[in-house]
């Protein structure tokens, strides 16, 4: 691990900067992938959902492994670099080809989307996993960890923006043919090819700009004389930790709430809410706004009070405004369609949902780091890679296991492809907003019923850290 003195700031914002591509990339895959692929080219709701089902599980082998591979490099470059330079421009070429499949059968396009969907997310892999390692390399300290948290959130939804910004903007606006700009099939290869240079961009100098600070940090010293257990093998030890477990789990149904409502907000706005593109776009930007003041509020909240508490509540908080005006909607207390006043609820709803829900996404890493710190003190071994990985496997489980579950529910209550926003029957839209928000919050809430296992205080973490710098002071850790 890094030393616990302050980071300085261009560090952490060059670190933070690579999360615009993750962030762009996201948005891509998270708001328009599933709307893409069932809404405009009519690929059945199944077959997509399977398609990104398989992909899934390619990624539950190849999540773990690259984090692994990451802890037992050993290059000039670093152990994480390597892997931070050889991502990009796969992932921009993946993205491309994803939005841009052949004319053909049903069998086709949903090998297509398989095929690519997999390469996209093994790209994915290759940045992600060791860039989340990285962040918890660069310092033990508890404050600064959620600085780099801070920092790695804000810039990821600077990304999301900008992504939501060409889309509506520019590729979505509205020509002749297509009043609703995202229905049309030539808007989406344009916007890949964008999104994929602002990967390519933001990845490369975040990497660049951190290399330097990589090569310094004590956990790379350590790893020159250390060598790890295997991926399954620390997998296996890792989840005898209760905390980790249980802090795996509620990630894993938190990620699958949140690809499904991903997946599915597309939908519920253009369909549910019969919003136009402009006003659906300013819906999205509220989220994440709010998202962006969230994120200074974290630091002082950790201060006052502990992780776990924090954790648990912005998600409860979170969800339950994002979910609020559906399951008003279906009880008959909002105002009707097309309404002003309804806009600017809806819009409300999203900025607080997302400032609060910012808590949770930034303590995240923090608490994973914390976990790969427990670990190196029961088994004398650094795990980042490996913890991080797990949790991109569980992140991307949004896309796959998420997108999987909305397109059997869209089949399952037979929504038509290529709808008509406004001539969608009544009882078809009743039943999108029961499996979107009431069932949807029954399952997010089973899944946070499993943090009662985490005990990982901040008076144990600072026990554990006092421990790991005794060990190292004696000769063991260098």
């Amino acid at each position: 691990m890094a030393s616990s003195r302050s980071l300085p700031f261009h560090l952490k914002a060059l670190y933070g900067l690579g999360e615009v591509g993750e962030g762009a990339k996201t948005a891509a895959l998270e708001t328009f992938l599933f709307f893409y692929y069932v809404q405009v080219i009519g690929l059945s709701g199944s077959l997509t959902g399977l398609a990104l089902m398989v992909a899934l599980l390619f990624d539950a082998v190849t999540d773990p492994m690259v984090g692994s591979w990451s802890d037992r490099l050993r290059t000039p470059l670093g152990r994480r670099h390597p892997f931070l330079y050889a991502a990009p421009v796969p992932l921009a070429i993946a993205l491309f080809l994803l939005f841009s499949p052949p004319e053909g059968s049903q069998a086709l396009l949903a090998v297509w989307l398989t095929v690519f969907a997999i390469a996209a997310r093994f790209a994915m892999t290759l940045y992600f996993v060791p860039h989340m390692a990285l962040g918890a390399e660069l310092s033990d300290d508890f404050n600064e960890r959620i600085a780099l948290g801070g920092y790695r959130t804000l810039f990821g939804y600077v990304g999301r923006i900008a992504t939501l910004a060409l889309a509506f903007a520019i590729f979505f606006a509205n020509r002749p043919g297509f009043e609703n700009g995202q229905l049309d099939p030539s808007s989406y290869p344009g916007l890949a090819l964008a999104v994929g240079a602002l990967v390519i961009v933001s990845v490369l100098a975040s990497a660049v700009g951190t290399q330097k600070a990589a090569l310094r940090t004590r956990a790379m010293r350590r790893a020159a004389t250390q060598v790890g257990a295997g991926a399954l093998r620390s997998l296996r030890e890792a989840l005898r930790s209760g905390s980790f477990r249980s802090f795996f789990i509620a990630l894993l149904i938190m990620y699958l709430y949140n690809g499904v409502q991903f997946a599915l907000a597309l939908h519920m706005n253009s369909y549910f809410w019969e919003l136009p593109p402009e006003k659906i776009q300013f819906v999205m930007y509220a989220g994440m706004a709010g998202y962006l003041l969230g994120v200074p509020l974290t630091r002082p909240a950790s201060g006052l009070f502990d992780k776990k508490a924090i954790y648990i509540a912005g998600i409860v908080g979170s969800v339950l405004l994002s979910s609020g005006p559906t399951i008003f909607r279906l009880i008959g207390w909002m105002p009707p369609n097309g309404s002003e006043s309804l806009f600017y609820i809806l819009v409300s709803a999203g900025f607080g949902s997302g400032m609060i829900g910012a808590l949770p996404v930034v303590l995240s890493s923090a608490m994973l780091a914390d976990l790969a710190d427990e670990y190196d003190h029961d088994h004398s071994t650094r795990a980042e890679g490996l913890f991080f990985g797990v949790n991109a496997f569980c992140r991307k489980a949004a896309l796959g296991l998420g997108g999987a579950v909305a397109g059997v529910l869209i089949d399952a209550i037979r929504f038509p492809a290529k709808a008509v926003p406004g001539e969608v029957a009544p009882d078809l839209l009743v039943r999108l907003g029961v499996v979107y928000a009431p069932v949807m919050l029954l399952i997010l809430f089973v899944g946070l019923s499993f943090m009662r296992g985490y005990r990982l205080s901040r008076e144990r973490h600072a026990m554990i850290l006092a421990k790991l710098d005794g060990r190292q002071a004696a000769g063991s850790g260098d």
